[in-house]
């Protein structure tokens, strides 16, 4: 008699058609022992953790690599990782889910949500794989000392380009789109250029991308053979590049004229190839602190408006910058991140040696408290050029903003001891303090859910040509809640880079406070607009579907 053939994909499949029926509250008591064993090898089954916060964990990892997608947050509500839907009954969830891919319900029964299940297994199949023998996490970014960017070193034909292209990724809908941009920018009559356009761009490009994970030099390289292929060309040359990079055909278009905005829109391929370089360098930096506990949690516009508003430099105009906190248990790590960060290929010396300095005096005057991050700003490809911009007419600078912070210095800027976002819960004002360079601004603004605009002057003191600034974590200012700088990082889409340090329990149980705020104040003044985004100072860059996706998560 022929012995059962294991196959883990259809008992993945099985366990999360259980746990999709049931629900992740009574994950306890379902028979899902491959998805038990799944979350346990990954890191997030530790003893004591409870079994619904590590499918929560588990699942939600399996949908990020889904990238930025109707099917991503399909998959959430249909599993009940979405803020407010983790109690509702499996019908309210298909509903929402249904919804979200604009189908019918039954359509969605038969068809998407089998397609959901079926590629959330194989997602957590590859996490699987991902991780080495010896079970600590695996590194995905190249290591550094790899040679970088050899698809850059010669030509190819687009034709070759192609073929590669469309074997990793459904490249379709991104090129229809550049073709629609590029049709509006040679027409002459008209003089505008839709903002949802671009948008889309973005979205198609958001998508996809999640098919290079860790390969974003690849990415760039097969963006270039489809957008030349929509161009007619034969040949993928630096003349080529050069042309995509600077295309000329959307100067008249206010959004992207040179010298009329501080902050000017980036040309389609300009932005596919600078977002990319970010994802780029940040997966060497997690490589690079590969042994060391840390966990990334990504803010500014490679957050929230990739592939829309991340630009290169230009002129007197800098490339679109950086921004992250990493998180740390304690700062008794912090010689060994500055060892790891010192490794990153393509960072500046004098950010090195700014960075080892600033360590010393902050060591030197005890500013560890508990209440105080240390922030540093590396310089990317300053005295070298980054082989990716080889034919590119700039090469390659920006910047990376690093805010270190212990856990202990996170849990007091999510208001972790407190169970509500109020004055009588938690303080009409909270305060931390940061350890920062000198080139930052004297005062900082901060906005309510209702845009209202607050700003708050903060205290500074000079240690050995650093500065020691107050920030406010947040204010509650007239009834309304105003997110500090540092709560804006993490807001408003609590994007963690990578965690090989736990903390999404405590970014959770801060979407809930915030959530409940919102909703408080909403109560409280029934007739004004009040979204989640405009709470944020810098809501006027979010590409428009991200703006979409924020608001819409934040009524329930």
């Amino acid at each position: 008699m022929q012995a059962d053939v294991v196959d883990p994909h259809a008992d993945l499949c099985a366990d999360l058609r259980l746990l999709r029926l049931h629900g992740i509250p009574r994950a306890r008591t379902l028979d899902i022992p491959r998805l038990l064993a799944a979350a346990e090898q990954l890191g997030y089954g530790a003893t004591g953790t409870p079994v619904d916060n590590a499918m929560t964990a588990l699942l939600r990892q399996a949908v990020n690599r889904l990238g930025e997608s109707r099917e991503a947050v399909a998959a959430e509500r249909s599993f009940g990782l979405s803020a407010g839907h983790k109690l509702w009954k499996a019908a309210d969830r298909r509903r929402a889910a249904a919804q979200v891919q604009g189908v019918s319900i039954e359509t969605f029964r038969k068809s998407y949500e089998l397609t959901l299940i079926d590629q959330l297994a194989t997602e957590i199949l590859g996490l699987l794989d991902e991780r080495p023998s010896n079970g600590q996490p695996a590194s995905r970014g190249v290591p550094p000392s790899e040679p970088v960017a050899p698809e850059f070193g010669r030509e190819h034909h687009v034709a070759d380009v192609l073929r590669a292209a469309h074997a990793n990724a459904d490249w379709d809908l991104v090129e229809g789109v550049y073709l629609q941009c590029v049709d509006i920018a040679q027409n002459h009559d008209g003089e505008f250029m839709p903002d949802a356009i671009p948008a889309f761009f973005a979205e198609a490009l958001g998508r996809m991308s999640a098919n290079y994970f860790g390969r974003e030099e690849q990415l760039i390289l097969h963006g270039l053979g489809i957008l030349g292929n929509a161009e007619q060309a034969n040949k993928i040359t630096p003349a080529l590049f050069r042309q995509l990079y600077t295309d000329g055909r959307f100067e008249r278009f206010v959004q992207y004229a040179s010298g009329t905005r501080s902050r000017r829109r980036p040309r389609p391929f300009e932005t596919l190839v600078e977002t990319a370089r970010r994802f780029r360098d940040l997966n060497h930096l997690r490589a690079v602190l590969e042994g060391v506990p840390t966990s990334c949690v990504l803010g500014g516009s490679v957050n929230f408006s990739r592939y829309f508003n991340v630009r290169g430099s230009s002129g007197e105009l800098p490339g679109s910058g950086v921004d992250i906190m990493l998180v740390i248990p304690d700062f008794s790590v912090l010689d060994e991140v500055i060892q790891g960060i010192a490794a990153l290929p393509g960072s500046s010396r004098p950010s090195l040696a700014a960075l080892a300095e600033r360590a010393a005096v902050w060591r030197e005057y005890q500013l560890d408290d508990g209440n105080t991050l240390f922030s540093q700003r590396i310089q990317m490809w300053s005295e070298e050029d980054d082989p990716v911009m080889a034919w590119a007419p700039n090469r390659g600078e920006y910047a990376i903003e690093i805010r270190i912070a212990s856990t202990e210095v996170l849990d007091w800027i999510l208001a972790a001891g407190n169970p509500k976002l109020t004055s009588s819960s938690a303080g009409s004002s909270r305060s931390v303090r940061d350890f920062c360079e000198q080139h930052t601004q004297p005062d900082e603004p901060q906005r309510s859910f209702s845009g209202r605009n607050l700003r708050t002057p903060g205290d500074v003191s000079e240690y050995a040509g650093s500065l020691l600034r107050t920030h406010r974590v947040y204010s509650i200012h007239g009834g309304r809640y105003y997110p500090g700088s540092a709560q804006n990082l993490i807001l408003p889409r609590f994007n963690t880079r990578w965690e090989n340090l736990p903390i999404r329990g405590q970014l959770e149980m801060f979407r809930w406070k915030i959530i409940e705020r919102l909703r408080h104040e909403r109560r409280n003044h029934p007739y004004e607009l009040l979204r989640m985004s405009m709470a944020h100072t810098r809501s006027e860059a979010f590409a428009p579907h991200i703006l979409r996706s924020v608001d819409s998560g934040d009524t329930t």
